[in-house]
């Protein structure tokens, strides 16, 4: 057995995948910030002004002096919004502001609607204290203060604040152009297709749509048959034009699994094929200089789980993203065990009122229907064959928890 054939763990394939990975990266491009969703920054972005910008009231209200209360204000003006007032407050004067309108020099607090009656140009407090109801400037943030760093996955909040500090564009990661192969002469594209023996073609449907919730170009999805000739064909097409090809299927040992031997075809360097995580222990990374090969195993909750564990970690190396994996360590909800402990699981989960993980019914990684009852996968270890409810376990959301 060569050592690509060899079973290895997790982290010394995802090791494998980060070395070979180290000195690639895909160039930058400068796009508008409203087009930006979902790219990754390749600079620091500072604001170039203060925000608030100035002293603005926070509410609709009437603009006194500091240290100046009493229970009657001569009303100066009124000051609508887009407006800049003209007077100047003396004690004993106020002016009418409404919410986000810069407030006149000197001002310590608005005294909110609410606590006040008017008359004419008489403006009774009923009711004093509370707070200053001023934004004060600056106090958000600071000229040239950084507001997002380098390696950010842009999302729609971060975009609205490059926006609100003023800036038109940014430098951000061109997305490495993605193929999508689907291997299997089972897998049919249409339900009128179907009869004994075949089954729909999922797995190309859900890489493509995982792509595009990750902002990533799909240059092309195709299907083929278990053959060696029309694997190659296909592969050496998609490389011709994407950066990274994920294949699903075809990468076990049955005798008409040729994807591995497809991979050496086309001239790849194979790194490994088996890998010690359940489910997904087919999983198969090959590589050329400024490309990457992912054979995923073809069960649907293996693809799933393997895009997110690999796909998505090459790609964030490509283009200089913050990893994309969230983990957490929440209480589980009951006993789990399980006879083999020689591989890490990611078993589908959902959450509890309480906060705790809680698994879902799961039939195995053929089973795609469970993850629409789950909130994510709990973590259990190498060597570990039983976990107590109230362990602690480490949690890693579905890709609609966390955006």
């Amino acid at each position: 057995m060569n050592d690509a054939a060899k079973i290895i763990p997790l982290e010394a394939a995802l090791r494998i995948v980060d070395n070979t990975l180290a000195d690639v990266k895909v160039h930058g491009e400068t796009i508008p910030v409203r087009d930006a969703v979902g790219r990754v920054l390749l600079s620091d972005q500072t604001s170039p002004v203060d925000l608030p910008p100035f002293d603005k009231s926070a509410m609709d209200g009437y603009a006194v002096l500091a240290d100046d209360e009493r229970d009657e204000y001569r009303l100066l003006e009124t000051v609508a919004a887009g407006e800049v007032g003209t007077k100047r407050l003396e004690p004993g004067t106020t002016v009418k502001v409404m919410t986000g309108v810069a407030v006149p020099p000197g001002t310590g607090r608005v005294i909110i609607i609410e606590h006040t009656e008017q008359h004419g140009d008489t403006v009774r407090v009923l009711k004093h204290g509370g707070g200053t109801n001023i934004c004060w400037q600056g106090e958000d943030v600071r000229r040239a203060d950084m507001v997002l760093s380098a390696g950010t996955i842009l999302s729609t909040v971060d975009i609205a604040n490059l926006i609100g500090c003023g800036l038109a564009e940014v430098k951000v990661a061109r997305q490495p152009p993605m193929a999508i192969i689907s291997t299997g002469n089972e897998i049919v594209d249409s339900a009128a297709l179907l009869e004994p023996g075949k089954i729909m073609n999922v797995n190309g449907p859900l890489l493509a749509e995982l792509a595009a919730e990750h902002q990533l170009v799909v240059d092309s999805e195709e299907c083929v048959p278990d053959d060696r000739e029309a694997i190659a064909q296909a592969l050496h097409a998609a490389l011709d034009q994407a950066d990274v090809v994920v294949l699903s299927g075809g990468v076990s040992a049955g005798d008409f699994d040729f994807v591995i031997e497809a991979l050496a075809d086309v001239g790849l360097k194979l790194h490994f094929s088996r890998v010690a995580v359940k489910p997904g222990k087919p999983m198969t990374y090959a590589s050329a200089p400024g490309k990457v090969v992912f054979g995923l195993p073809g069960n649907p909750v293996a693809v799933y789980l393997t895009f997110h564990v690999f796909v998505l970690r090459a790609v964030a190396l490509m283009t200089g993203a913050e990893s994309q994996m969230r983990e957490f360590t929440l209480p589980l909800a009951s006993d789990f065990q399980r006879r083999k402990a020689e591989r890490v699981e990611y078993v589908p989960c959902k959450l509890t009122r309480d906060g705790a993980v809680k698994q879902v019914e799961y039939h195995g990684s053929a089973h795609l229907y469970a993850l629409t009852r789950a909130d994510g996968f709990f973590v259990v270890p190498v060597g570990v064959t039983e976990l107590h409810g109230g362990n602690g376990v480490t949690f890693t959301p579905l890709t609609r928890c966390h955006q």
